[in-house]
């Protein structure tokens, strides 16, 4: 989405030929030049860049899967395209002149040589710092660690290539442990000029004091159903369904990340089939309680399952204490502030005047630990799923 430097005519870099491929789907952060849904995070920045104070840091924060990687792209290509305008970069909130043509969009071509090398992850000027693979296992580790991280006080330290931006992109930088946030500190006190850090992060208060204090915060909010039936039109072949588009939207919280997640393991299935079952309640029906549970046998097919169910579990259980509190502050006894999935259905709606709010906030409590230790103890994956029906059947 961003950014790009303007070679001299008639020099050939090698990435002037570069032409962009268009896949099926939504495509990554570093390839994307799709914007929608933060456009007050983008006014936002235009705002600071137009002042000519633009930090030396700033933390992205918000829920996973709404784009904030793909704005850390978008403000980097546009950077190193328009190269350095406040030279008198002197503190985090500092002033400057103001530029000559003020910005009104962070938009760069596709096709312009700036957007090619971040692309392609080429541009000499850009670092990014993600988890790594786990050589033994094959899988990305769950943390960022602090030889990954280590890697950025260097990289800031050198000279741009052509006098303009150094930046680095942290993702999951909420992953990094204590000392691999610690790595980062003196790079934030004693920061280079015309360098910019990017920490990216789903959980802000696992960022920790020192680093926060040090960075501007910009926070993005949730995606709304509209801009996220949008962005599902790009990342999937086949048309979604009203219906399954408010399902995604309340599962997620306006999530494509996680929506994404959920329709290419076959989640919205998982979560149809789960309502219907839901219908018996609170007499399931114990031959398709059994007969889903089955399903559960060893393999990645199974794991995505369990993943799934306990998607479900836990969000229903969370948005019918959210909607009792609400009944509770309206004085009312309907299932109104149920989302529509629920809604629509007379047994959520029954199930919601069952319990006062405290039941219902001891119920969420009570299968956020049942899935929790299923996952910590090892235990049997269909074992779990029986007795987490068993837990809220008569």
């Amino acid at each position: 989405m961003l950014l790009d430097f303007e070679d001299e005519e008639g020099q050939d870099d090698g990435f002037a030929t570069y032409e962009p491929v268009e896949p099926e789907g939504l495509k990554p952060p570093r390839d994307s030049s799709l914007f929608l849904g933060h456009d007050g995070v983008q006014a936002q920045i235009l705002e600071i860049i137009n002042s000519g104070a633009i930090p030396h840091a700033m933390i992205f924060s918000g829920q996973k899967g709404i784009g904030k990687a793909t704005f850390a792209f978008r403000l980097a290509r546009y950077l190193l395209k328009n190269g350095v305008v406040d030279t008198a970069q002197d503190s985090l909130f500092g002033g400057g002149d103001d530029l000559a043509a003020p910005a009104t969009t962070l938009d760069i071509p596709t096709d312009d040589p700036v957007f090619a090398k971040v692309a392609s992850g080429g541009h000499p000027d850009l670092l990014v710092v993600e988890r790594q693979t786990d050589p033994k296992t094959g899988q990305i580790k769950s943390n960022l660690d602090v030889q990954t991280a280590r890697k950025v006080v260097p990289f800031l330290r050198m000279t741009s290539s052509d006098g303009g931006w150094r930046i680095v992109i942290v993702d999951d930088a909420d992953l990094m442990n204590r000392n691999a946030q610690n790595a980062l500190l003196k790079i934030l006190e004693e920061p280079p000029q015309n360098t910019l850090l990017i920490l990216v992060a789903h959980r802000l208060g696992a960022m920790i004091p020192t680093i926060r204090s040090r960075c501007r915060a910009v926070h993005f909010q949730a995606l709304g159903e509209t801009t996220l039936s949008q962005l599902l039109e790009y990342e999937v072949a086949q048309t979604i369904s009203s219906h399954d588009r408010e399902l995604l939207g309340s599962l997620t919280g306006g999530s494509v990340g996680m929506a994404r997640d959920i329709i290419d393991t076959g989640g919205l299935e998982t979560m149809r089939t789960l309502l219907n079952m839901w219908q018996d309640w609170p007499d399931f029906n114990l031959v398709e309680v059994h007969n889903f549970a089955n399903q559960l046998s060893r393999g990645k097919a199974a794991d995505n399952l369990f993943d799934n169910v306990e998607h479900f579990f836990l969000w229903m259980t969370r948005v019918m204490a959210f909607a009792k509190a609400k009944n509770t502050t309206a004085n009312t006894a309907t299932g109104d502030s149920l989302p529509v999935a629920l809604r629509d259905s007379e047994s959520f709606t029954n199930m919601l005047s069952q319990f006062d709010l405290l039941k219902w906030v001891e119920l969420a409590d009570q299968t956020k630990a049942h899935f929790h230790r299923a996952r910590h103890s090892n235990l049997d994956k269909k074992q779990a799923v029986l007795e987490a029906f068993m837990m809220w059947g008569s």
